[in-house]
């Protein structure tokens, strides 16, 4: 097979044309260059994907990847912090609840239940009870109004016109025409004053004998930071009269009188501690304790309002659990009532304080409070706990009228005061005392509630 030979002058022959068509070469260069570049952009384009298809978008997606698993890991780390320390809060919830209740005993002979059966054993904790109201009392710098005795010694040994008249020692009027001005000074009264029993008087008090009755009941006053006594923190006079019947009787005393005793506690506290700063009763916040108890009902004043209180005749003489309505000092706002969880005491407590010093009493009272223990046992390190158990649920507010019997031997100072008595609720913390609480208590417990419900 021949090979045509290609002549160089056929070539330019057949160009030749473009000699007279100069107007298309440019074009048709352009398009050729065109030709020859889009050829190699193409591939350049394909690698060029690739590369950065492997070297940027791949791994940037795998940083978003990475990134978003990374931000779910932080959060559930985050909740897991947030469910630790709600769980954290929730326990130390139930501890400091549990804490509440983990007091220090008056006896630890006696709980959890013992089977000894000696009367000595309950007559210990009877004078431990005495001993430690008189501690309570000491605390608060307290004192009583001026005795029969002491007032008689005064009037007795006072200097006497010839003419003044006087009347055997004792015969003054039962606290009304001596001191207080009421009754005619020569009407006959009966009455009676601290430390003494009723006594029927006939006496004239000259203006030196008013004088010198003032200035022991101020000098009182001024040697003390509140009135209190024994016979107001109820239980004292319980004990001091109790006698030995039996075992279980005996053990329900002691249980519920140490119940008792630390509610008593608590409002000796807030007295002691709103008149920290007070010299004497004349400045004091709180004037007077008149009566912290367990077992009185409201009864009606003759000026109207709450006043005195009286024992109920079918009253237990002890503290109690309220089990239901029956049982409570007033309808609790707070619907609580003893259950397996909680055990609840009512109690009233009622002072003379300063006209401004209500509210702050009250807040006192409902207020955190610090005690120690030391294990049910007597026999652990000791700790300091924090409690705080009350709930006023009814108050009252009166005017003091100073010349009455009930105060006329009180000197509050120059503010205005007022009577303000109150119906609280204490709780307990079942689980927290439940090992020393004696079985006899969890049966009368456990057989009102069962009552209850069945009534329903």
């Amino acid at each position: 097979m021949k090979t045509p030979n290609v002549s160089i002058k056929d070539v330019l022959g057949k160009l030749s044309f473009l000699k007279n068509n100069l107007g298309l070469l440019v074009p048709i260069f352009i398009a050729v260059v065109a030709v020859l570049l889009f050829i190699p952009t193409r591939i350049l384009r394909g690698k060029l994907q690739n590369t950065i298809q492997q070297q940027s978008l791949q791994p940037g997606n795998e940083i978003r990847s990475l990134s978003a698993q990374v931000r779910e890991a932080a959060r559930a780390a985050a909740m897991e912090q947030y469910i630790s320390a709600y769980a954290k809060d929730a326990n130390e919830i139930e501890l400091q609840m549990k804490h509440t209740t983990e007091r220090e005993l008056l006896s630890y002979e006696l709980f959890p239940d013992t089977n000894e059966t000696s009367a000595l054993l309950f007559e210990r904790f009877a004078q431990k009870y005495m001993a430690s109201i008189d501690a309570m009392l000491k605390s608060l710098d307290a004192a009583t109004p001026p005795t029969d005795n002491e007032i008689d010694a005064a009037l007795a040994s006072a200097p006497r016109s010839p003419l003044g008249m006087r009347g055997a020692p004792g015969a003054y009027d039962g606290g009304y025409g001596a001191y207080g001005g009421m009754p005619s000074p020569m009407t006959p009264q009966m009455g009676s004053t601290p430390g003494s029993g009723q006594r029927r008087a006939f006496r004239v008090m000259t203006e030196m004998d008013r004088k010198i009755v003032e200035k022991i009941c101020v000098d009182k006053a001024r040697g003390a930071k509140v009135y209190a006594g024994p016979v107001e923190l109820e239980g004292y006079t319980y004990w001091s009269d109790w006698k030995f019947e039996d075992r279980d009787k005996a053990y329900r005393d002691c249980w519920y009188w140490q119940v008792g005793y630390w509610i008593l506690e608590d409002v000796v506290t807030t007295i002691r501690e709103i008149n920290k700063d007070s010299d004497s009763i004349l400045t004091s916040p709180v004037k007077r304790l008149m009566n912290a108890n367990f077992t009185l009902q409201r009864s009606r004043a003759s000026g109207g309002g709450r006043g005195r209180r009286v024992i109920r005749k079918d009253a237990k003489v002890s503290p109690s659990y309220v089990t239901k309505a029956k049982d409570a000092m007033t309808i609790p706002c707070t619907g609580r009532y003893s259950s397996d969880q909680i055990d609840v005491v009512h109690f009233n407590v009622r002072v003379v304080v300063g006209a401004d010093d209500v509210m702050p009493f009250m807040q006192e009272l409902c207020s955190a409070k610090e005690h120690k223990f030391r294990g049910f046992y007597g026999d652990l390190p000791e700790q300091t706990y924090k409690h705080n158990q009350i709930t006023i649920l009814e108050s009252s507010v009166a005017p003091v009228n100073k010349d009455t019997y009930e105060h006329n031997l009180y000197r509050y100072g120059d503010d205005a005061v007022v009577e303000l008595d109150l119906i609280c609720e204490y709780i307990f913390n079942v689980a927290a005392y439940d090992k020393i609480q004696p079985k006899l208590v969890k049966e009368d417990i456990d057989a009102a509630m069962n009552a209850t419900t069945n009534k329903k």
